[in-house]
């Protein structure tokens, strides 16, 4: 439950990181926007910012070569290729030669990316390895834009997840004096530490403590709490100690669950996995901003029938009481 709750951020939904180039070299990832028949080819060369224009691209289609230049974007372009018709496509940077996977026209367009090496990217990589396998240096860290907080009202529980990225943009790991300190909101019951958080982070009661140093990228910290609420609101203040680039919440529509916070910049509704959302993001913050929201939509009993309840029973106690102390005088004999 907590992994899915953990994942339901889909691509649609938050900000993500790039994949890596070289990880879908060659390989074809269908196109909407293009008709059926139709194939791109891009070549590049590192990262999507160095497109390679001029380049010889041959596409084998059925076993017959056909030879296409890059334009100025990097792009060939070939169309009209009916269903079932096979296609290869190479290229050859200096002395690299990039090839696609056998490629098979079916009912949309499809995209295909060819890779090269980047010289100066490899060297950077070791570079950074190097740096990463180093001392730790003084430094500073934030609370970085993939952060999100949960919540999900299950179990007669209003149950509360948070991720947080602790993200460190140094080439080398950073000591900033001390660990990474943050409070829960008041009254959180049962937090604990999550599958997928660094062994870095620990919780004594409401309190997560984070110790560094802290390693280049991002230090993941997964944790679920609890948090008893009364009516049909339950108000969440949560602040950290480092700046916040920005934070998601999301809402998992059950019982009428929603999110309201004058703080918050957007508010949609999504749905994931068949799962209805109510998904907010929230501005930068400054190191001990608060940031605060209201889950509203619980559902409560009304309690005026408890007071009656323990009203009455004050009542039968104390007359109890009173008969104890004071018992009846025992009427005279005639």
């Amino acid at each position: 439950m907590v992994a899915a709750l953990s994942a339901i951020v889909s691509p649609s939904l938050a900000q993500i990181n790039m994949p890596n180039p070289k990880e879908i070299s060659g390989v074809p990832l269908p196109a909407a926007d293009l008709p059926a028949g139709t194939i791109t080819v891009r070549v590049i060369r590192g990262s999507f910012a160095n497109n390679l224009s001029g380049v010889d691209v041959t596409f084998v289609v059925d076993g017959k070569s056909r030879v296409l230049k890059t334009d100025a974007n990097g792009r060939v372009e070939v169309s009209g290729l009916a269903a079932g018709t096979r296609v290869v496509a190479t290229a050859t940077v200096g002395s690299e030669t990039l090839t696609s996977q056998e490629i098979t026209i079916a009912t949309s367009g499809l995209r295909v990316v060819l890779v090269a090496t980047d010289p100066n990217a490899v060297a950077r990589e070791a570079e950074d390895q190097k740096l990463a396998a180093g001392p730790a240096v003084k430094g500073t860290i934030v609370i970085g834009p993939e952060s999100r907080i949960v919540a999900d009202f299950s179990d007669e529980r209003l149950n509360v997840y948070y991720v947080v990225e602790i993200l460190n943009t140094a080439r080398s790991p950073v000591d900033i004096g001390g660990p990474v300190v943050f409070d829960l909101p008041r009254g959180a019951r049962g937090a604990s530490i999550l599958e997928g958080s660094s062994k870095q982070a620990v919780v004594s009661g409401a309190r997560i403590t984070v110790t560094g140093p802290f390693a280049p990228g991002s230090t993941s910290v997964h944790v679920g709490f609890s948090l008893p609420f009364s009516g049909s609101v339950a108000p969440i203040r949560q602040a950290f100690p480092a700046p916040v680039q920005g934070l998601t919440v999301i809402g998992l529509q059950s019982n009428g669950l929603d999110l309201r916070s004058p703080q918050f910049t957007s508010r949609q509704f999504a749905t994931d996995q068949g799962q209805a959302l109510v998904v907010a993001k929230s501005p930068a913050l400054g190191a001990g901003e608060a940031y605060v929201f209201d889950v509203t939509g619980l559902p409560h009993h009304p309690i005026w029938p408890r007071y009656v309840a323990l009203t009455a029973a004050g009542v039968l106690v104390c007359a109890g009481l009173w008969a104890a102390a004071f018992p009846r005088p025992r009427r005279r004999a005639a």
